[in-house]
């Protein structure tokens, strides 16, 4: 029941937010499902790693097919360009227990994240050729 509960807060947040902010929640979940797929590494815990890397690299693709190639032009083939490379090397771990790729994914993406929240902010103030690149 308090699943259920937390699951309609969530389905909420998710409806009445900006495209900015989805793409700082689709961040904060991808960031998340690289560092257990990760930490899954250091585990030998071949299941948990296969689920989140699957989990990221869905998010990616999300990220990728939400570009607008037409407004955010430079920033969004950058943005394209990035999460292709990053689904390359994720894709390529295969059996592999090396957490080598999960933490240069993380490395790249954290900064993105901390720019998309400047973006989504109230204050509005951080508004620039980032949040173009975002089909609204």
């Amino acid at each position: 029941m308090m699943n259920n509960g937390y699951q309609q807060y969530q389905r909420a947040n998710v409806t009445s937010a900006t495209p900015e902010t989805l793409v700082v929640l689709l961040y904060s979940e991808l960031l998340c499902s690289l560092a257990s797929a990760r930490d899954a590494c250091r585990r030998n815990d071949a299941i948990t790693k296969n689920k989140n890397t699957i989990k990221a690299i869905r998010i990616l693709t999300e990220l990728m097919i939400s570009l607008n190639m037409e407004e955010g032009q430079e920033v969004a083939l950058n943005l394209s360009l990035l999460y292709e490379y990053i689904s390359k090397k994720l894709l390529q771990v295969g059996r592999d227990m090396a957490t080598g790729p999960y933490d240069e994914a993380i490395k790249l993406l954290h900064p993105l994240k901390e720019a998309w929240e400047l973006v989504a902010s109230p204050k509005g103030t951080a508004h620039t050729a980032l949040a173009a690149a975002v089909t609204a």
